[in-house]
């Protein structure tokens, strides 16, 4: 059984989320969606008689199918008998093993979105705010940003699906991985297949929200082998469960405002990441439109919107096995993950090598 953490289950705090949300979870290794209210849920199938959307074997297949589903879902979660049936025959949220909520199609991260995390990085090359050359080096960032925020344009990486992780549990951690930071993420679902569509029609493709945690092994982003070509995101994003998602799905109806949200990330209680989404660069809108002159956008997919300053580049120091890392956004939950070492997969046999006479066949 996983035990819900203070605030990271909708039991209280500003990161519970206000209304009925939704989450992907198994009991007794059957994977569900569920309606979460105040610390219980229900399996969303309990309305599959009377609603189509209730019929999904999982979020992601329910967001896959967002234009279909997007006005019964508002519906069925405002219903006020829907939140007192969570409540009343709902199942504690600390028996279920909660997993990612989407399983994306495409993952996209936007890098250096957040104003005081570029100015923090610009500060750090030269030995921080008391370096030699701090204040010059502060007016050429900030100048730099307002020239970007003007004429620029989000800096966008494409990144796995297969890096998504739980978000409550264990984050294994491979032996070698020196460097892993962290960066608390607010995390865009695409609801409608989109191209070239402006920012102002931006809004209307975005299906909801949760939390994200970008995890980075910082010192293998750049490739001392061959430095001309820029960032290596394979290497430096590929680890399987850096990308943890949720826990919950918050439907955009519900967050009138995400330049509001407050971000937070801390590892064994001490704050690192404490900002809102209004330092943003670039905002939510904007990049969701950038990407779609870029790519074509579907429902299911997942934008990381960047992240605010305090990497642990920053601090001096990065994930370690026995650390807890706890991100959290406000009203869309908690993360909270146990750092442990990974273990070497078990030895075992190699299958028999196919004669050259039977290749043959």
């Amino acid at each position: 059984m996983e035990m819900a953490g203070r605030g990271g289950f909708g039991s209280g705090g500003d990161a519970a989320p206000e209304g009925v949300v939704l989450a992907q979870a198994s009991r007794g290794g059957e994977s569900l969606p569920w309606l979460v209210a105040n610390g219980r849920a229900l399996p969303l199938r309990e309305w599959a008689g009377e609603w189509p959307l209730g019929r999904a074997g999982s979020l992601t297949e329910l967001l896959e199918r967002w234009p279909d589903h997007e006005s019964d879902l508002r519906a069925l979660t405002t219903l006020p008998q829907t939140r007192d049936l969570v409540l009343t025959r709902g199942d504690d949220i600390g028996s279920l093993r909660i997993q990612a909520p989407i399983q994306p199609r495409q993952a996209f991260c936007t890098i250096g979105n957040y104003r005081r995390q570029v100015v923090e990085a610009a500060m750090d090359v030269g030995g921080g705010a008391g370096g030699p050359g701090a204040p010059g080096r502060r007016a050429a960032a900030l100048e730099a940003l307002d020239r970007r925020s003007r004429t620029g344009e989000p800096y966008v990486c494409l990144t796995s699906s297969e890096r998504v992780g739980r978000p409550i549990g264990n984050l294994a951690i491979a032996p070698g991985v020196e460097t892993l930071d962290w960066e608390v993420e607010i995390a865009a679902v695409i609801g409608a297949t989109a191209r070239r569509i402006s920012p102002g029609n931006a809004a209307g493709v975005i299906a909801g929200y949760c939390v994200a945690n970008d995890l980075t092994v910082r010192s293998w982003v750049a490739r001392e082998d061959l430095p001309a070509l820029g960032s290596d995101w394979l290497q430096s994003k590929g680890m399987p469960g850096s990308l943890p998602l949720g826990p919950w799905f918050v439907p955009a109806w519900q967050v009138p405002d995400a330049s509001q949200l407050r971000l937070q990330l801390s590892v064994n209680g001490t704050v690192m990441q404490d900002d809102t989404a209004e330092d943003m660069l670039f905002g939510i809108e904007h990049q969701v439109a950038y990407l779609s002159r870029h790519t074509r956008l579907r429902p299911g997919d997942v934008l990381c919107t960047g992240s605010p300053a305090g990497f642990g580049s920053h601090h001096g120091r990065f994930l370690r096995p026995g650390d807890l890392v706890t991100a959290r956004v406000t009203g869309l939950g908690e993360q909270r993950l146990h750092c442990v070492e990974e273990q070497a997969p078990s030895p075992h046999l190699a299958p028999p090598r196919a004669t050259e006479k039977e290749l043959m066949r």
